[in-house]
């Protein structure tokens, strides 16, 4: 089902212009801050939460013609790469009908899709778990994880929306593992992969967008969920949070499935697991003041926002296309 709201906000971004980026300053209700400029970047900063948001974990989103992160009701905001399409969701585990809410940055239109998934007959409301949006790389589809409650919940499957047709549809996949970020898209966006099986023989699957399995690589870790996403620009490689409490980042040859490097994250004050491709030679990763970029040995090239160690901060990073 699909509600059309109308054009009832402002509009955000002009035709053929790219998005204007986060400036180099402090992140609201934070005592977090942006130490360099984002503009011209393969990624966004799109979004974040601190845990003593009111109601917990809601997230400020960037607008891009306030040119400041804003409060939002939603719990999840995800922007398409090229910055036209914001989808939120203000409705996490357990609130009714799922539901995501699309604005065209272009005409200033907000629909409202409601996401098909099969009933549960052992929670209240009837509803499974569907959540996490995640574009794909072509800006064309967005995702969303669906998956039953549990300490370690099984997958049954994943919600596509075909934008801008606004069409949704149920493809079953079960038994996958699902772990922070769930599916992540291949980079042709033709296809998900995630971690199948169980912890400590856990795999990595991949599916067409029918369910189908294509193919199985036999290695440690989850998908990385932010940036450039799980595969690099190529997709010649891909990246996994490996080993214990995920505190390596695990890159792997596309086609054989062989180690390519394992690189050692050290601490840092973020809460949330930032992990995915910056480029083709580098990562967006955890970095002793915060969050940044690091080569394929590990060391650190940038930082990007620093965070001071008592500050809990849940950060989203998407790519970037050129809008």
């Amino acid at each position: 089902m699909i509600v059309n709201l109308g054009a009832t906000v402002a509009l955000t971004a002009m035709l053929g212009a790219a998005p204007a980026q986060p400036a180099p300053g402090p992140l609201p209700g934070t005592s977090a801050r942006i130490v360099t400029k984002m503009a011209g970047r393969p990624i966004q900063f799109t979004s974040y939460a601190t845990p003593d948001t009111s109601p917990p974990f809601r997230q400020r989103a960037w607008d891009p013609a306030k040119r400041a992160f804003v409060k939002t009701d939603a719990t999840a905001v995800a922007v398409s790469p090229d910055g036209r399409w914001a989808a939120s969701q203000a409705e996490g585990r357990g609130g009714g009908v799922p539901k995501v809410t699309l604005l065209d940055r272009k005409t200033g239109d907000r629909t409202v899709v409601e996401l098909p998934s099969p009933a549960d007959p052992e929670q209240a409301n009837g509803y499974l778990n569907t959540i996490w949006p995640t574009w794909s790389p072509d800006g064309r589809t967005l995702l969303f994880n669906v998956f039953e409650a549990g300490f370690e919940p099984r997958s049954e499957g994943i919600v596509l929306v075909d934008v801008p047709a606004m069409k949704a549809r149920f493809v079953r996949i079960e038994n996958a593992l699902i772990t922070v970020g769930g599916f992540q898209w291949t980079r042709d966006s033709k296809g998900v992969v995630v971690r199948w099986g169980k912890n400590g023989e856990s795999s990595i699957r991949q599916y067409d967008l029918t369910g189908a399995v294509k193919r199985t690589w036999h290695v440690r870790g989850r998908p990385a969920s932010q940036g450039q996403g799980t595969f690099s620009p190529s997709g010649r490689r891909f990246v996994t949070a490996c080993m214990s409490l995920e505190k390596s980042a695990c890159v792997w040859d596309t086609a054989t499935g062989k180690a390519v490097t394992r690189i050692k994250l050290g601490f840092s004050p973020v809460w949330s697991p930032v992990l995915g491709w910056y480029d083709e030679r580098h990562l967006l990763a955890p970095v002793p003041q915060g969050i940044g970029i690091v080569d394929l040995k590990g060391k650190v090239v940038e930082t990007l926002v620093k965070v001071p160690k008592k500050q809990g901060l849940y950060a989203r990073f998407e790519a970037r296309g050129n809008g």
